[in-house]
């Protein structure tokens, strides 16, 4: 099981740097690596479908109706990253968004989901997994290659170590979706000509 020290450490690795044993050590890479450590996690956590991450959740409605278009309003949970299905629609570029028609069945707009579908709301979602000891082993590696690359620059100076971090945190991807530890989402075809044609 991994820790937030352990991440911090394959960082420094990579970049040559004296490993740490304290995220609060007083050391510039300690600084360093606190100061970006959670964002970072975020947003690796947010780009993929991460298989630790995925959960899933019935939404009450809110009891405020959007102003027009949706009869219905549901708040993100609050350790949501990013959507993944609203009832049995998976979240992602469809006609609609090229048209510009008002017929989807819903919308995300900041942290709501508008709807006309009833209530439970059913929805998946990547969450926020803030316990390392729960990350997978490719997750680990590559938020560690994420976060050498953001630092390679404030920490060493050195463009080649942060274009060699970035290649170990696209290794570790390429592992994790070999190890099923990201599910890719359900694949769609881009819309050709001959259907953005018909308007």
């Amino acid at each position: 099981m991994a820790s937030d020290v352990q991440i911090g450490n394959i960082c420094l690795t990579l970049l040559g740097e004296t490993r740490i044993t304290s995220l609060d050590d007083a050391v510039k890479p300690a600084r360093e690596i606190k100061a970006i450590y959670d964002t970072t996690r975020d947003g690796l956590l947010a780009a993929y479908n991460w298989s630790f991450a995925k959960t899933r959740a019935q939404l009450s409605a809110l009891a405020d109706a959007p102003l027009f278009d949706f009869a219905r309003q549901f708040q993100f949970p609050s350790d949501c990253l990013r959507i993944t299905f609203v009832g049995d629609h998976y979240v992602g570029v469809d006609l609609t968004d090229y048209r510009g028609y008002e017929t989807e069945e819903f919308t995300i707009e900041g942290r709501k989901i508008l709807t006309d579908m009833g209530a439970p709301l059913n929805i998946k979602y990547i969450k926020r997994v803030d316990d390392a000891s729960q990350f997978h082993a490719c997750f680990v590696e590559a938020l560690g290659g994420r976060l050498a690359a953001k630092l390679a620059e404030p920490l060493t100076q050195s463009a080649s170590k942060r274009e060699a971090a970035e290649r170990y945190e696209r290794r570790y991807i390429l592992e994790a979706v070999r190890a099923n530890a990201i599910e890719l989402p359900p694949q769609k075809f881009a819309d050709d000509e001959w259907i953005m044609s018909r308007r």
